[in-house]
C-alpha cells in the first residue's frame, strides 16, 4: 500500500518502556478527562470475583487515535521550535524521523 509523502513506515515492534509509558499516559489521559467507566472482570487465585473499573475498550481505542493526533500536532510545533529556535534544517528534521528532507518538509511545512 502507497503512504502518502512525508508519513514514515508504521513501525512492527516498539521499545517496551515507549509502550508501557504510552499505555499509562493513555488511563491517565482517560482519567482527566472522566471518560465513563465499567468494570472488567481480574480473577486471581485469592479473589475469583475480583473486578477492576477502567474505561470501555473501544472508548480508550478512539481516545488513543484522537491523542495521536494531537501528538502529531505537537511534533509539529516542536519541528518548528527547532526549525525557529534552533536553526535545524529540513535535512536534520529529515534525518531525525527517518524520512527524506522532502518528505520532512510536506509534513511539517505548515508549521514553521
Amino acid at each position: 500500500m502507497a503512504r502518502g509523502p512525508g508519513r514514515p513506515t508504521r513501525p512492527t515492534d516498539f521499545d517496551e518502556a515507549t509502550l508501557r509509558a504510552a499505555r499509562r499516559a493513555l488511563l491517565e489521559a482517560a482519567r482527566e478527562l472522566r471518560l465513563p467507566k465499567t468494570r472488567y472482570p481480574v480473577p486471581t487465585r485469592r479473589e475469583p470475583r475480583r473486578t477492576i473499573a477502567q474505561p470501555r475498550h473501544l472508548d480508550l481505542a478512539v481516545l488513543a487515535i484522537e491523542l495521536s493526533q494531537a501528538m502529531e500536532w505537537i511534533a509539529g510545533e516542536h519541528v518548528a521550535l527547532a526549525r525557529a529556535i534552533d536553526g535545524s534544517t529540513w535535512e536534520d528534521v529529515g534525518e531525525a524521523f527517518g524520512i527524506s528532507m522532502q518528505s520532512a518538509h510536506h509534513r511539517f511545512r505548515g508549521r514553521s
